[in-house]
């Protein structure tokens, strides 16, 4: 066991699953984590991440890469949470690239410049074209900010795709993500997987895990992201018919003008049908919502939304992804009993929006229970990272 005297550095941002991410790597790694957590000078206080004793808040500024190649020398690890465009230029930066860790969070990679023969929209989400909204003075203002901050970090063209080719630890939810990236040669064959995930689920419940579903309303999508391609979904379930069910849209963040644009859609195809969840509602009434949702749909071409999968499997839901979502393979292989919108989703399934047995419900549960524990989470973490320091050291 690595004691308390193994020093991590994270870089972190000011995001709402770091209290998670600290969470679990001390419950992992006890009293060996630092947290620097960058912030503009216009705003040095956190909006989303509560305090704690090992969080450093530094200035964002021009000096901010020469403080951290500097801080890192005296640490074990260095945990990068995403593999944005300054944490990519940290790693490449640095003489002990070794060291690093890189958390993957999604949009960093899955991008047509790494990716361009993939496709992450539907034929009709990609046929959308909206027209372009004329910027506030406070779009205007940010877009300056962000444009002096790059020039102020002398940040590396293409660093991101460079790092991930030379990143020797890939940190992902499960190894079928993992695969993919390195059978794609975008990590190197010699990179080592860690599992990790920001989703435990003691965290995703927080104090609900008595909730299950008790309805058979339809669940689609859980942001307003063209990536959700609702409009393959609205077209596909409008042939087979929803009955008097209504279709849930979380639509309370992401593009708000993409936003307009699916829930109007929505309203002509199903009308009073559709509720769209338009502004953030307190968590009792949310959950109340998501438990009248014994069908859910999400409909990612990639790996995308898996604390809302996660909690809604556990909720009891008959859960449909696309089969080009790397989660539904990892689901399948565990043993959970999802279902494919590619092949499932149809006229010719009888049962499609027949919620899930309750015996069906319970042995999922049981098996997210088993996977995705904080007590699994950060064992497998601490084992991963155990084993990789004790062969550094022999």
């Amino acid at each position: 066991m690595i004691g308390a005297n193994y020093k991590i550095i994270h870089i972190a941002s000011d995001e709402k699953f770091i209290d998670a991410a600290i969470y679990i790597f001390e419950k992992a790694f006890p009293g060996s984590n630092h947290f620097i957590i960058p912030k503009s000078r216009f705003n040095r206080k956190l909006i989303y991440v509560k305090e704690h004793d090992n969080i450093e808040l530094v200035p964002n500024n021009r000096f901010l890469l020469k403080y951290l190649l500097h801080r890192i020398q005296d640490y074990d690890w260095v945990i990068l949470h995403s593999l944005n465009e300054f944490n990519s230029t940290l790693f490449i930066s640095s003489g002990e690239q070794g060291k690093f860790v890189g958390i993957f969070w999604g949009a960093e990679l899955y991008t047509k410049e790494v990716f361009p023969d993939k496709e992450f929209l539907g034929k009709f989400t990609s046929s959308i074209n909206l027209p372009n909204i004329i910027p506030t003075f406070k779009d205007k203002l940010r877009m300056t900010l962000s444009t002096l901050f790059r020039q102020d970090q002398a940040l590396v063209k293409g660093s991101i795709k460079q790092a991930a080719s030379k990143l020797s630890y890939f940190a992902v939810p499960y190894e079928e993500e993992f695969n993919f990236f390195q059978n794609k040669g975008i990590i190197p064959h010699y990179s080592r997987f860690i599992p990790f995930t920001y989703y435990p689920l003691e965290f995703i419940l927080k104090g609900n895990e008595h909730i299950h579903v008790n309805g058979n309303d339809i669940l689609i999508g859980n942001s307003a992201n063209y990536t959700n391609n609702h409009l393959e979904v609205f077209y596909k379930i409008n042939e087979i018919g929803i009955g008097n069910r209504k279709v849930i849209l979380p639509l309370s963040y992401g593009d708000a003008q993409y936003g307009d644009y699916i829930h109007y859609q929505g309203v002509s195809i199903f009308g009073s049908g559709l509720i769209s969840l338009r502004q953030f509602i307190p968590l009792e009434q949310y959950t109340l919502t998501m438990q009248r949702c014994g069908i859910v749909i999400m409909n990612h071409y990639r790996q995308q939304a898996i604390g809302n999968i996660v909690m809604m499997i556990w909720m009891g839901a008959k859960v449909y992804l696309n089969e080009s979502n790397s989660f539904y393979n990892y689901l399948k292989r565990i043993g959970v009993k999802v279902f494919s919108i590619d092949t499932d989703l149809t006229n010719e399934n009888k049962r499609v929006f027949t919620n899930l047995e309750e015996s069906e419900a319970m042995e999922n549960r049981r098996i997210i229970s088993a996977m995705f524990s904080e007590t699994t989470v950060a064992g497998a973490l601490r084992k991963s990272l155990e084993k990789i320091h004790f062969k550094q050291v022999d």
